[in-house]
């Protein structure tokens, strides 16, 4: 996967925690993901259409998304119930948003849908074949929770 395309995903997520959240996020090392299986227990996903087709998801452990929405939205939260729910896939709908705009100034032709949660102990999001999926890792105060980025390029 090009840095180009990658990088943009990273610096929203960034932003997106540190502006609208209050939590400093620390990016970890990027990998191929080999598994369409999460470690996590909510992800928001956000569908890419146009020149960079396929997704991102924005994942959490039960603990640390409670933590994320309750400084999101400034009140207390208790388990993954609508709210909760709400809150996450609009958090994804951000970071696609704040990547499709930096991915648009650099000239791709770059769409997102509207986002889907999946609430589930080490739920599945499954993924086209042969299309690569990154995991990069962030770290907060709160825990860790992970961005996947499963993109491939169009002409």
């Amino acid at each position: 996967m090009k840095a180009e395309i990658l990088n943009p995903f990273i610096q929203s997520t960034v932003e997106v925690l540190q502006t609208m959240v209050g939590i400093q996020p620390r990016r970890g090392t990027p990998r191929l993901k080999d598994s369409n299986h999460t470690s996590y227990d909510i992800s928001g996903v956000i569908g890419l259409s146009g020149q960079v087709q396929g997704f991102v998801a924005v994942s959490f452990k039960e603990g640390v998304a409670l933590e994320v929405v309750r400084a999101f939205l400034g009140e207390t939260v208790d388990g993954l119930d609508e709210q909760v729910r709400d809150a996450v896939g609009e958090l994804a709908n951000m970071v696609a948003g704040g990547a499709k705009r930096a991915l648009s100034d650099a000239g791709y032709d770059l769409r997102i849908a509207i986002p889907t949660v999946v609430v589930g102990h080490d739920h599945l999001i499954a993924r086209p074949r042969g299309v690569p999926c990154f995991e990069i890792p962030f770290e907060t105060e709160a825990g860790p929770f992970s961005v996947e980025l499963c993109v491939k390029l169009e002409a």
